[in-house]
């Protein structure tokens, strides 16, 4: 697995060291491991069979299983644009955020997933003329486009930082609706200890162009509501424009179970208990024609998915996990359009 450790931060379960453990050292860390109560002979037979063939699948064939990250080396900021069947808005979304990236002092990639696209999604990223270089500085920006087999916007987003080594990654739609000027403060806000930054429509100083219909400022209104106790103190959850600290999302991804309409929110929620600090920016949000957000079944599905989330909350379900603090770094183990208003 050499080469692949700084992938992904590791499970807060396993010690130091334990991306060079051998399968029967690994099975023993797990079932020694504080966080454990009960693990039955079968499971840990059963995991240490499934990890040896593991190993002995990179063994035998390494290149089949690098995948797209071994390719992405890291850089300052990666940006994720999850896609189905965006070939028409992603040429104009990519020239636009290639140029301005390029200006900028800091490294970038602009990584498409595309999510299971039957158009020409993927061919669009790769048919970009190239990258985009910063004369003075010498760095280039390069489009690079990886696929999602899951369906659905929050999958792909997993994807995508899960499978990043950057400094900083995050996610933002491909319609352009929040400026590109915001990533002049989200890496302002990064940089000065946040694990967090998103922009917010809702935020004071933030303002939308144009006026959306009654039915989705009404609806926007009642699923801010119930969101809001999630995540105190956040005016908006689901602007599709959010930032992170890598390691800080990838240790509260390993407990994330949504990959559906609150999967943003149980990631904010996670960051926020692990200690850390969530900045809004206030922005000029545009509600860009052609988004894919059905307003009553998606409505509905955004609405389930929140009052699920509260059960789960309410209930305590899962491992109380070490703190973001407490985590180890990630070099020990290797691990994966429109937006609500």
């Amino acid at each position: 697995m050499d080469g692949l450790g700084d992938v992904i931060a590791p499970h807060p379960a396993l010690r130091a060291g334990a991306g060079q453990l051998r399968p029967s050292d690994l099975v023993e860390r797990v079932r020694s491991s504080e966080l454990v109560d009960v693990v039955d002979d079968a499971v840990v037979s059963a995991v240490a069979q499934a990890v040896s063939r593991a190993a002995g699948e990179l063994t035998e064939h390494p290149e089949e299983h690098r995948e797209d990250a071994a390719g992405r080396s890291p850089v300052d900021l990666e940006v994720i644009i999850p896609a189905y069947n965006e070939s028409g808005r992603l040429p104009a979304t990519l020239a636009a955020m290639v140029a301005f990236l390029s200006e900028q002092p800091w490294t970038s990639r602009v990584v498409v997933v595309d999510n299971g696209s039957v158009d020409d999604t993927a061919a669009t990223v790769l048919a970009v003329t190239g990258r985009a270089c910063n004369v003075a500085t010498g760095w280039c920006v390069e489009a690079v486009a990886i696929g999602c087999s899951q369906a659905g916007k929050g999958a792909a987003v997993h994807r995508g930082l899960r499978t990043s080594r950057s400094r900083i990654v995050g996610f933002t739609d491909a319609d352009l609706s929040t400026p590109l000027e915001t990533f002049l403060p989200v890496m302002s806000a990064l940089d000065g200890g946040a694990a967090a930054a998103i922009a917010s429509r809702h935020a004071p100083g933030a303002s939308i162009a144009g006026k959306q219909p009654l039915g989705r400022r009404v609806g926007g209104a009642a699923f801010r509501l119930l969101s809001r106790p999630l995540v105190p103190g956040v005016h908006d959850t689901q602007c599709g424009f959010k930032f992170f600290d890598r390691v800080a999302a990838q240790n509260a991804m390993w407990r994330a179970r949504s990959t559906g309409f609150a999967f943003d929110i149980e990631l904010l929620r996670l960051i926020r208990d692990d200690g850390g600090r969530i900045e809004e920016i206030p922005v000029t949000w545009t509600d860009t024609a052609g988004s894919t957000l059905r307003p009553v079944r998606d409505g509905l599905a955004a609405f389930g998915a929140v009052a699920k989330l509260h059960r789960e909350l309410s209930r305590g379900s899962g491992p109380v996990l070490p703190t973001r603090a407490d985590a180890p770094t990630p070099t020990d183990l290797t691990a994966t359009s429109g937006s609500a208003s």
